[in-house]
Order: C-alpha cells, then sequence, then structure tokens
C-alpha cells in the first residue's frame, strides 16, 4: 500500500505550568501501558510504534517540546482523524501543551488542523518493511503461528512423506483451517516492485538532470567544506559519558529498542544546506533503493527519521541555532546498534552528523568521524534524550522476522519452484 508506513512528528510547547502534571501522566502511561486509565497506545489506529519524548534545551534558549513520534498507515489529515476518533484520551497529554484547543479531540476537524500546524515533516525516513501495513503485518505474524501449531500438532513420520509442493499444499489448508479469518492472498508485493522500479528510475533520470550543474557548483563546495572542516572544532572525550539513568534504564526490556537523539547543527548556512542535501539524498535511497530490510547494510532498523528543527526566532542569522532530531526503533542492543552503524555505515553516518556540534573529527564529508568508535558511542550518548513512552505493537519481533513471515504468507498463496520452496522450508 503507498500511503503505509508512514511517519508523523509532531512537536508542541509544553506549558510550563502543566510540566509537572504532564511527567506524571507520561509516566502513568509507561508503567501501565495497557491497563492504565489516561491513554493507552495499543488502542491506536494502524500503528507500528510510537513514542512521547520531552525535549529539553540545556541553553533554555527553547521551550520545553512535547514530541510524539508516530509510525502509521495511512496520509496524514485521515490518520489524525481516525485518533480522535478512536483515541480521544490523547487529549491528555495534550492539554498539557501551551495553545491546545479547549474542544480537543471532540472537534475532530479543529484538532486535526492543530496537530498539523505542529507536525514536521522529517528529512529522512526509513522503514524496515517499507509499504507494508499494521494489519498485514499482524495477520503475517498470525500465519506463522497458526504454521508453528500445525508442525507441533502433525506426524513427523508423515511430513517427511511429502513433496515439497504437497508440503506448501498442506500448510495453506492447515492455515485455513485454523484460522479461517486470515488473510493468505499474496498481497502486493508486485505492485510495490514495479512502483520501486520506477521510482528507481525517476531518481536516475533526476540525478542525470543535475549532474552538469553539480559538475559546477561541486568543486566550490568542496573548498567551502574543506574550509569549514579545518575550523571545526570536535569534542574531546577523556573518560565515558554519565548516561541519564532514565535512558538505560528503558534499554534492552523486550526485543527492541529505541533511541531519541537531538544535537545542534553548526553555525551557518552552508552546514545547513550540505545536512539538508545529504538527508535528501538518504531519503531518496531509503524510498526507492533500500527497500528490502537494510539500509548500507543494517538490517536491524524498523523504522528511522531525521527532522530538521529550524530556528525561527527573529535574531540574527548567526546567532540561529537550528537542531537535528534523531528517532530510531531498532533490535538488539544500544551498543550492537551503534556498532553495525560503524561497521557497515559509517560513511553515511559521517556525512549527516559531521554537520553538527561536537561530532568526532571529519575529513572530506565522510572520512573520520563515526570511525572513532569510542568517542562517536561518548558523542550519541551525551546527546541521546530519554523517551517518557515508547509502545511497539510487534515486541518480540524483528526486521528480519517480520520479513520472513511476509516471505511465508506469500508463499503460501502461489505455486513455487523447487528453490522457492526450499527457501519456504529454511524461513520456517
Amino acid at each position: 500500500m503507498r500511503d503505509a508506513t508512514q511517519a508523523l512528528t509532531v512537536l508542541a510547547e509544553i506549558a510550563p505550568a502543566a510540566r509537572a502534571e504532564l511527567e506524571a501522566r507520561l509516566a502513568a502511561i509507561a508503567s501501565q501501558m495497557h491497563s492504565n486509565a489516561i491513554f493507552r497506545p495499543c488502542e491506536l489506529p494502524d500503528t507500528h510504534f510510537m513514542r512521547f519524548a520531552i525535549i529539553d534545551d540545556p541553553r533554555r534558549e527553547f521551550p520545553a517540546l512535547l514530541a510524539w513520534e508516530s509510525n502509521h498507515d495511512g496520509r496524514e489529515a485521515a490518520y489524525l482523524a481516525a485518533v480522535a476518533r478512536t483515541t480521544p484520551t490523547i487529549s491528555a497529554i495534550f492539554a498539557c501543551c501551551t495553545g491546545y484547543p479547549a474542544a480537543g479531540t471532540a472537534d475532530v476537524a479543529g484538532w486535526v488542523a492543530w496537530m498539523q500546524a505542529h507536525s514536521h515533516r522529517a528529512a529522512a525516513f526509513y522503514v524496515g518493511y517499507r509499504g507494508v501495513p499494521h494489519l498485514v503485518v499482524q495477520n503475517d505474524l498470525a500465519v506463522h503461528d497458526a504454521i508453528r501449531d500445525a508442525l507441533d500438532d502433525a506426524d513427523r513420520r508423515a511430513l517427511r512423506a511429502l513433496s515439497t509442493c504437497d508440503f506448501q499444499v498442506y500448510l495453506r489448508d492447515q492455515v485455513a483451517a485454523r484460522r479461517p479469518d486470515l488473510d493468505l492472498s499474496p498481497g502486493d508485493g508486485d505492485r510495490d516492485e514495479l512502483r520501486w522500479l520506477v521510482g528507481r528510475i525517476a531518481a536516475g533520470l533526476t540525478a542525470l538532470a543535475l549532474a552538469p550543474l553539480a559538475l559546477v557548483i561541486l568543486p566550490v563546495w568542496y573548498v567551502l567544506l574543506r574550509r569549514h572542516e579545518e575550523r571545526d572544532l570536535a569534542t574531546a572525550y577523556a573518560r565515558p559519558i554519565e548516561v541519564a539513568p532514565e535512558a538505560r534504564c528503558d534499554e534492552d526490556q523486550v526485543t527492541q529498542n529505541q533511541l531519541t537523539h537531538l544535537v545542534d547543527i553548526k553555525p551557518g548556512a552552508f552546514r545547513l544546506a550540505t545536512l539538508w542535501l545529504v538527508l535528501t539524498a538518504i531519503d531518496v535511497v531509503a524510498r526507492v533503493l533500500a527497500v528490502r530490510g537494510q539500509l548500507g547494510g543494517i538490517t536491524a532498523i524498523h523504522f528511522a527519521r531525521w527532522v530538521i528543527l529550524r530556528d525561527r526566532r527573529p535574531v540574527a542569522r548567526k546567532r540561529r541555532r537550528h537542531r537535528l532530531l534523531f528517532f530510531s526503533n531498532y533490535d538488539g542492543s544500544w551498543q550492537s546498534y551503534l556498532g553495525e552503524f560503524i561497521d557497515r555505515a559509517a560513511s553515511g553516518l559521517t556525512a549527516v552528523w559531521s554537520n553538527t556540534v561536537g561530532f568526532p573529527a571529519t575529513r572530506h564529508l565522510v572520512l573520520g568521524g563515526a570511525r572513532d568508535e569510542e568517542a562517536f558511542k561518548q558523542w550519541t550518548r551525551e546527546h541521546q534524550i530519554p523517551s517518557q513512552v515508547w509502545w511497539s505493537s510487534v515486541p518480540e519481533a524483528t526486521v528480519q522476522n517480520i520479513r520472513d513471515d511476509i516471505a511465508i504468507r506469500r508463499s503460501l498463496a502461489r505455486g513455487l519452484a523447487e528453490p522457492e520452496l526450499e527457501e519456504l522450508a529454511r524461513k520456517l
């Protein structure tokens, strides 16, 4: 589905007088995610992952913000309207924000308009299973569970006597009999492949059209980049950064983890423009090339996004502090996630965060930086902020689990060649 796996980032100023109440409500939700009386994330419609995070400015130049990150299905306005109708208790959270409409979710159109006014577009957005709706993910998890139950109940000797083709038919019939409510159709995989092919062709043609302009601009940009890199100051880390207890205690509770990260962008229009170009390139890659569960060789990311927070204050340009906000939902531990980033995608990471304050020393935009493993991990911890509420609709599933389940369900619905049947057996 084209409208599946979308990104919503809402940032709203917290009313100072309501800060303590907001913190208490978020703590109550986090302690009893499915049974509290305030707001239950599991009741949100068509939502894969979501979080609430309070964003403070250490320098106190910006007001404290409440961030709501949602990875959902459907166009933004339609999704927000569905949230207002099905999960109206979300008002208990945003009522603590400045200017929140008095009618709250009771006025659906007004609520959607207020939320969209506070919505920030992701500069780059990656999905480990792009275009796969939440309902399909849940359906395919259930299909795999039904297959597992069928295999547990089966006579193994009789199963071994079946050909791979008969084995496929047996599994399909067993799932249909046990769970007639499940969808076993092959879905829109071929249509998605065609759409991504068209996207790759369009991206290639655009790159060719811009190539002459790039050849003119690139030498000038490179000279400016080297001048900036020679003047930039990188933070020297003499000892490990102290990790906020509330950030550490949220980690490794389930198969997945989350990261919320905020850092200042280096001053000046050059760094802001360079960052925007790098993130735009990553976004194009994520939408049309990295569509099979890996980004730069990293296979652990469910959803990730970068959001540029522009400083709109009426101050001199040189005093403006643009910031870069990063959200990630990933498999495994924090250490393994950062290690995989360093081993497989250090150049891409460095191209992004070398434009931010304090990042390890970088050369030629992509060299150095994240390859200084200890400094990179310490820098990441220094700018990591806790998420007060984080929820996953598939807390025990990895990206590979989900992609395997999708492939298994699609395999049951169509005739397969022998190699494909062997691959199905391997995934099972």
